[in-house]
């Protein structure tokens, strides 16, 4: 064992020792050494540390014993695909995906542009998780983030916003009742915020996000058809939404119309960030979802 093993592992174990374990090695430690490693673990490289290491533990094993991940289906996919069967090929979206406006605040055109590389690649980290799937090849061929960037007044309100969302004719695949605004602010989060593949979203205390704003924000607020729900009558119409989230349960739910903007953002308070529809699926700002959880 390494000089430079901690104390905590059992004697004659290293960290590659028990990485690199299949079953029966591991069987021969006893519960009491594995309750003070685990302890041990905890105490020195916190809890993203220690889910980190069983990740990888059981990584290695998979390998070693010849089990394949199996890769399911990307819900963009799936919502369309389902959508194909029901109402026939001429149903195919072509193409698919957002309209966005970018905020006239953002001046510099040099760090739009980053932010718009910075943004694609966001999404090629999470489409990467996608590739070995049949298919995902052409539908991702389809897939569309038609930027606007004159559009707003001056002030890049929410609501010229909205109504210019409302003055488009865009093809089904890109008309949805939400479109994407970036701000300044979250031009920054997606220029300095970790990659999706860094960590588990729940240890990143920072995401990359853009702004869903809903079509109704263009209406006067007391004007605001929000499904009779009392509760939705002051909602802002908009949210902060993670960019990671936006070819997962984001567009199929909004692409199928499964809720409303109200339903999907009307609870997403200040800067928090919708990630999914789970309990933990709000990101609260600066904060992260197991730091939220552990105040």
């Amino acid at each position: 064992m390494s000089s430079d093993t901690p104390a905590y592992y059992p004697e004659g174990w290293d960290r590659e020792r028990l990485l690199n374990s299949v079953t029966n090695d591991l069987d021969s430690l006893t519960e009491d050494q594995w309750a003070v490693f685990r302890e041990g673990l905890r105490a020195d490289k916190g809890e993203q540390g220690f889910e980190e290491f069983f990740d990888e533990m059981w990584r290695r094993e998979k390998i070693a014993k010849g089990i394949k991940d199996t890769v399911s289906e990307p819900p963009f996919m799936e919502i369309m695909r389902l959508r194909e069967e029901r109402i026939g090929s001429s149903a195919k979206w072509d193409p698919w995906g957002f309209v966005g406006f970018k905020s006239p605040e953002i001046q510099d055109q040099a760090k739009w542009q980053a932010c718009r590389e910075r943004f694609d690649i966001i999404l090629q980290d999470y489409i990467d998780q996608y590739r070995e799937c049949p298919g995902v090849d052409e539908y991702l061929s389809k897939m569309e983030f038609r930027w606007i960037e004159d559009a707003g007044d001056a002030e890049g309100s929410i609501k010229s916003i909205a109504e210019a969302r409302t003055a488009l004719e865009l093809p089904p695949g890109l008309d949805h009742s939400l479109s994407l605004y970036i701000t300044p602010a979250s031009l920054d989060s997606i220029l300095n915020s970790p990659l999706p593949s860094s960590a588990k979203r729940k240890w990143r205390k920072n995401i990359p996000f853009v702004l869903a704003v809903s079509m109704k924000a263009a209406k006067e607020p007391n004007a605001q058809d929000i499904e009779d729900d009392v509760a939705g009558a002051d909602w802002r119409g908009y949210f902060n939404v993670a960019v990671e989230s936006l070819l997962d349960s984001f567009f199929s739910t909004v692409a199928g119309d499964l809720r409303s903007p109200f339903q999907l953002g009307g609870h997403v308070s200040g800067e928090d960030i919708y990630c999914d529809h789970t309990r933990g699926g709000i990101h609260k700002a600066g904060i992260g979802y197991w730091d939220g959880r552990a105040r």
